[in-house]
């Protein structure tokens, strides 16, 4: 079918036909079935057609073209919220030039195994300050310890920011960073840390590896069974943290030591 075509046809079809191209091509199962055991969840014959699907390639490039230049973003949006992972990948390369920060968060969403939609609330919840009142010395125990998780699934949530090439995001990361010590440091001067030792089970794995950072003097053994997990299963970033969390501490070093 040629751009004139494709011109006379609905929006409505368009984008239908780009979903049917968009799952003929294996995109995502070949890019990323490699992140799932290396390939081991992908089927042999969707694997095979990853590397025969030319014309759906290029059918989904000139559809592309066609949906860019009317530019339905709403509609867009749904194909970067599709169940299916081909087509959130042919999404992702189609219109990041109209529609570049849900492009992006599908990116990020495609690499993390999750929803774009869980992405971008990520990303706005890192981007969201807490409120200045109460300070952390006003607030009880129990909201101290809140403000603890809070602060480490934010720290989780900046990277999905651009930390790399935004100095603001870079700032936002390290910003959230300190506030988690800050909260350490005053659950330390209260006497309070084991308060901590419940988030040593926490889903979040930066929630966990914080928490075990702040646990290791008072309940050294949980909190590097914690680390030690985080080192087994959790994501790059918090498997590097952890690592240097465990090689500081088997040299004498943890970090409450300064608080």
């Amino acid at each position: 079918m040629t751009a004139d075509n494709y011109a006379e046809l609905t929006t409505a079809r368009l984008l239908a036909l780009f979903v049917e191209a968009a799952k003929k091509t294996g995109a995502g199962s070949g890019l990323f079935g490699l992140l799932d055991g290396m390939a081991a969840s992908v089927p042999p014959e969707k694997a095979r057609s990853i590397s025969a699907a030319p014309e759906a390639k290029a059918a989904v490039q000139a559809l592309g073209a066609a949906l860019r230049a009317r530019k339905p973003i709403a509609q867009i949006r749904r194909l970067f919220e599709d169940d299916d992972r081909d087509v959130r990948t042919c999404a992702a390369g189609q219109f990041g030039s109209i529609d570049p920060e849900w492009a992006a968060a599908t990116w990020k969403g495609l690499f993390a195994n999750l929803p774009t939609s869980e992405v971008l609330a990520f990303m706005a919840r890192a981007r969201q300050s807490p409120p200045d009142r109460p300070t952390l010395k006003e607030m009880p125990d129990d909201a101290l310890v809140a403000r603890f998780e809070d602060a480490a699934t934010r720290q989780y949530a900046t990277r999905f920011l651009d930390c790399v090439d935004d100095p603001e995001d870079m700032a936002t990361h390290n910003r959230i960073a300190g506030e988690v010590v800050d909260v350490m440091q005053e659950l330390k001067s209260r006497g309070a840390l084991a308060r901590l030792l419940p988030l040593l089970a926490n889903p979040n794995m930066t929630v966990r590896r914080r928490a075990a950072q702040g646990c290791l003097r008072l309940a050294q053994d949980k909190a590097v069974a914690a680390l030690d997990s985080v080192v087994a299963s959790g994501s790059f970033d918090d498997r590097l943290g952890a690592g240097d969390t465990l090689d500081h501490w088997r040299k004498g070093k943890c970090l409450v030591d300064g608080l």
